[in-house]
């Protein structure tokens, strides 16, 4: 009986400090996902390098496949953009979290004023203490 209650406290406490580390996995991915918006709109390189793995394979929403470079390039040359993100879900699973959401892309293109919109799916693994994320595609849909 003993036996049964301790395994019984320990299953519901591994239980609850997982579900806390999934919910802090989740918040930091917001985070960061917020912080990859702002370093784009910026063109902060630096901060976009550091949140992208080395392996990085990106699906722009025009349909280009990229690689951290292709974006990190990208970045320095394209007209300015601002990101709006009107929904963003995360989900953990361990060591890798899936962010989804909905972005609005606004700038100039040719002297004239654009309106994208896309879905996006990021996928993030924890490497090491830090999240980088490895995969991102972009969708575009219609309003």
């Amino acid at each position: 009986m003993r036996f049964t209650c301790a395994l019984l406290i320990f299953v519901c406490f591994a239980n609850w400090t997982g579900n806390a580390q999934s919910a802090a996995a989740e918040s930091k991915i917001l985070a960061l996902e917020r912080l990859w918006g702002e370093a784009a709109q910026f063109r902060d390189i630096k901060a976009l390098e550091s949140i992208f793995d080395d392996s990085l394979v990106y699906v722009h929403i025009d349909g280009r496949l990229m690689s951290k470079t292709d974006v990190l390039n990208d970045t320095k040359t394209v007209s300015p953009v601002e990101i709006v993100v009107d929904s963003s879900v995360a989900r953990s699973y361990g060591d890798v979290v899936i962010a989804t959401g909905v972005l609005q892309l606004r700038g100039t293109e040719s002297g004239k004023p654009y309106r994208r919109y896309g879905r996006y799916l990021d996928t993030w693994v924890l490497k090491g203490n830090h999240w980088m994320c490895v995969s991102s595609m972009t969708t575009p849909i219609r309003k």
